[in-house]
């Protein structure tokens, strides 16, 4: 008999019992035979294979192109090996690296001779790491030609040479007096004095330093970054040969002070000692340039700079790559 709608005691299972009911309750096995692949239900995936795919490749295809743009930038090459650089697009613009004829188009440059230069300069540094760039320009003949010369590259001390010509050209606007300040020009010519750069930076000011730079034409040329191109070095000589920038009096006694330097074994180095060769040399680390004027008979414009270099090798290289320039162009039977 049930009172009040309970049941017996006998009619209620031990919770004991019912754990050990359950855990003795067989628990489903996932079948993973082979041959029941096609019953069994498969948990839907998020990624199919197509997605999974496009995922690698576009990884694959960032970490590439991101390396090679990242190897381009620090002007990296490997020796004996091509630089490693994005994708060359060169051939669908006007303007490329080739040799121009500026002002005498009536001259019959030798096309043959300068690729023969050009050939030769590169299978002279294709051994060593890093990339090496020339550019010449022939001041009788007004054209110039070179080698990975729009480049742009670290300027190290040849980023001085814009604040010289600035300081005389403010001198020579009555902006300030030269005789305050020509020791500090001598120095940065002679022997390259940093601290008498920081002094001129700090008297001429970075923004009008950069104003002045652009108003050369030395459109790659960065005084905040100490960025340049061999073609705006070469561009800066050529203007103060011409007399272009300053006067005949200050050019001649700036171009003093890049004379006889303490930095005669790179550029000088492989010219012939009774030669006057006006110059800036520039380095810092992976980087060793020099550029200038080379008076000879028929006077030319040299500017040799590097990036990614090991210095020792630049250092050895250099005076060869001078000389061999130098050699290359003033001979005609090559």
């Amino acid at each position: 008999m049930v009172l009040f709608g309970k049941k017996k005691e006998e009619d209620y299972e031990d919770e004991d019992e019912l754990e050990t009911k359950e855990l003795k309750r067989p628990k489903r096995i996932r079948d993973l035979n082979p041959e029941n692949r096609k019953k069994r239900k498969e948990p839907p995936k998020p990624w199919g294979k197509r997605e999974r795919l496009a995922v690698l490749l576009t990884f694959l295809a960032t970490v590439i192109t991101a390396g090679m743009m990242s190897a381009s930038a620090r002007a990296w090459k490997l020796p004996n090996l091509p630089r490693i650089k994005a994708p060359d697009f060169s051939n669908f613009f006007l303007f490329r690296e080739e040799t121009i004829v500026v002002g005498n188009t009536s001259l019959s440059t030798n096309q043959e001779k300068i690729a023969k230069i050009k050939e030769a300069f590169r299978k002279e540094t294709d051994g060593f790491s890093g990339i090496y760039a020339f550019y010449l320009y022939d001041l009788k003949g007004d054209y110039f030609y070179g080698e990975n010369y729009q480049e742009i590259m670290q300027s190290a001390s040849l980023i001085k040479l814009p604040i010289m010509a600035l300081t005389y050209s403010k001198a020579e606007k009555g902006g300030l007096k030269i005789d305050d300040y020509r020791e500090y020009l001598k120095n940065m010519g002679k022997r390259s004095d940093n601290q008498a750069f920081l002094k001129m930076v700090d008297v001429l000011g970075r923004i009008e330093i950069q104003k002045y730079i652009n108003s050369l034409g030395m459109s790659e040329t960065s005084l905040e970054k100490n960025l340049t191109t061999p073609a705006d070095i070469g561009l800066f000589f050529k203007k103060l040969y011409n007399n272009e920038i300053i006067n005949k009096e200050d050019k001649d006694e700036l171009l003093g002070f890049l004379t006889d330097t303490i930095f005669e074994d790179w550029l000088a180095g492989g010219i012939p000692e009774e030669i006057k060769v006006s110059h800036k040399y520039g380095r810092e680390i992976h980087s060793v340039s020099d550029g200038g004027i080379v008076f000879d008979t028929d006077p030319f414009i040299l500017v040799i700079m590097t990036d990614g270099v090991i210095e020792t090798e630049a250092d050895e290289l250099f005076p060869k790559l001078s000389k061999l320039l130098y050699d290359m162009h003033t001979k005609d039977d090559i």
